[in-house]
């Protein structure tokens, strides 16, 4: 295949590594809740096992419970991605986000969610 760059892996293009987790999360949209689970996560962005897809034109607030922190984050996201329509694994259906504003102690975020301190919770 001359002439065609290699097909990149959607984890090479992310800006931050991310880090598996368990974290108990709430997605809030103008139509409701949306319960489910932080995956992994990053300074930037994280995979919420979920089962509801949220309207992709609309705002998300997260609230996720920090469990090192014993705290709530609170977060403002927006959709980047959703395979619930098409999912044939339900241990992998869900969302993916972009964190567009983090609230509370967001230096402290920034600064904990690393892979080093998040590999302690793994």
């Amino acid at each position: 295949m001359a002439g065609q760059a290699p097909m990149m892996n959607f984890d090479d293009r992310r800006s931050h590594r991310r880090t598996a987790v368990d974290w108990p999360a709430m997605v809030i949209t103008p139509e409701g809740c949306i319960g489910g689970e932080v995956k992994n996560i990053s300074p930037t962005g994280a995979f919420i096992h979920c089962f509801t897809e949220p309207d992709q034109q609309k705002t998300l607030r997260l609230v996720v419970r920090d469990p090192l922190r014993k705290k709530l984050l609170l977060i403002t996201a927006e959709l980047a991605w959703s395979n619930i329509e098409n999912c044939d694994d339900l241990s992998s259906c869900g969302i993916g986000v972009q964190f567009t504003k983090i609230f509370s102690d967001d230096h402290l975020f920034n600064d904990c969610v690393t892979s080093e301190h998040l590999q302690m919770l793994a």
